[in-house]
């Protein structure tokens, strides 16, 4: 049967195998590149194009890298308190701030990457997206903290 705990623990477990390919894609993402350019799009392999896409795609990939790094640790910490059943408080309002502003940076950074490869746009419009969302739900939960901080208070 399913329920709560083990939805948060599926969700633990997925952060966990992005991590796993996360760090995976740091060091096998020029390679893949290159095979990508190479075989499917027919790309010269020692050309000066593939080596643009190489740069482009480590210029951008490795510094979204890191504010995946950090939106993975603050979604961890986050179902951990969940786990705890630690739902309405600070800290978890702390962590969805910290991952929507982790969102705008990327999409800022693949913003950027879409000057010179069109489908970083599509990538930044994605990650935007989500920022906003995320917002909203931050509000929302901030709104739940303060609410139960004042029920707290009143017998």
């Amino acid at each position: 049967m399913w329920n709560r705990k083990r939805s948060v623990k599926l969700s633990i477990a997925v952060c966990f195998a992005f991590l796993a390919l996360l760090t995976i894609g740091l060091f096998l993402g020029p390679f893949a590149v290159k095979l990508w350019f190479t075989i499917y799009r027919g790309f010269s392999e020692n050309g000066v194009a593939i080596k643009n896409m190489i740069t482009l795609f480590a210029a951008i990939f490795y510094p979204s890298a890191i504010f995946a790094y950090i939106t993975l640790y603050s979604l961890l910490r986050l179902l951990f308190n969940f786990m705890k059943e630690q739902i309405f408080i600070s800290y978890n309002v702390k962590y969805l701030r910290r991952i929507y502003w982790c969102c705008f940076a990327v999409a800022f950074i693949t913003l950027v990457g879409g000057i010179f490869y069109i489908p970083f746009g599509f990538i930044a419009v994605a990650a935007a997206f989500v920022g906003l969302m995320l917002r909203i739900v931050k509000n929302v939960m901030q709104n739940a903290v303060e609410i139960k901080a004042e029920n707290e208070l009143t017998i």
